[in-house]
């Protein structure tokens, strides 16, 4: 029989492997009644999950053959400085624990080596433990842009050089998000629905504590629109996106990441 409790606790799986998803939400289903199971396919649906704010505890599923890996836990930690973070591990060897540790994972565990009773202690061992963050300390990077894949991208590796990252769509809800959660540094594109990046920039130069602007896009830009920009534009860059002189730009501007990082990213500018 699953365990009965009176709080309900929502999980957050992220995994892109949709057999995976399903037996590990069966098995977590079955393990509490108090579970509650939302899903994510990638790390920008994960953000979006996060920045809801109804999620408790997430588990990410970094086993062999699949492209979310232990280097997306910074992006998940950057979201969510408080919730605990558990990885899913093919085998739990030395190397698998650094790594996630390094990462900012709250642990990693083997799923077989667990029945429903054992995951459900796991879990709640987890959420009774305080998360340790230096979150506060960290730059706060937004990201502004509409097309999922560049959003991914970007997000994932400013959060793996060690930012704190928030992502929204358009230049409306960037806004928005600077009221409750001023950013050190704004990179947006230009072509967005409800308010572009032209507005956005507008608006921003209006903020009390004007945040660093980078502009990437991949519509040639007007000597017109540049000559509006420049003045409040650090830098201009076009897609495809060379990460590496952006990630440069960024500690230019704001500092070098706090967090240690461990590894190079597998990401590619598309």
């Amino acid at each position: 029989m699953p365990a009965m409790t009176d709080s309900i606790v929502n999980i957050l799986l992220v995994g892109d492997i949709a057999s995976r998803r399903v037996s590990i939400r069966a098995m977590l289903e079955a393990a509490d009644t108090s579970f509650r199971i939302g899903t994510a396919e990638t790390i920008g649906q994960a953000a979006a999950r996060l920045q809801s704010g109804s999620v408790d505890l997430v588990i990410l599923d970094s086993r062999e053959g699949t492209a979310i890996d232990l280097g997306s836990i910074p992006v998940l930690r950057c979201l969510a400085p408080t919730l605990p973070i558990l990885a899913v591990v093919p085998m739990l060897e030395e190397m698998d624990s650094r790594v996630a540790d390094y990462h900012g994972a709250s642990g990693c565990f083997v799923l077989e080596n667990y029945d429903e009773k054992g995951i459900a202690a796991l879990l709640r061992r987890h959420l009774t433990r305080p998360v340790q963050s230096d979150a506060t300390r960290v730059p706060h990077v937004l990201i502004v842009e509409d097309e999922p894949a560049t959003a991914e991208i970007l997000t994932r590796y400013v959060a793996w050089r060690g930012y704190r990252v928030s992502v929204v769509s358009n230049g409306r809800e960037a806004l928005d998000l600077m009221v409750s959660d001023p950013a050190d540094l704004v990179i947006t594109d230009l072509d967005m629905p409800v308010l572009d990046g032209e507005g956005l920039i507008a608006e921003l130069q209006a903020c009390e504590k004007r945040p660093h602007i980078i502009v990437v896009t991949g519509n040639p830009v007007s000597d017109l629109t540049w000559k509006k920009l420049r003045n409040a534009v650090v830098e201009l860059y076009q897609k495809p996106l060379n990460l590496k002189e952006i990630g440069r730009t960024v500690e230019r501007l704001i500092g070098i990441s706090l967090r240690p990082v461990l590894g190079t990213p597998t990401i590619e500018a598309r």
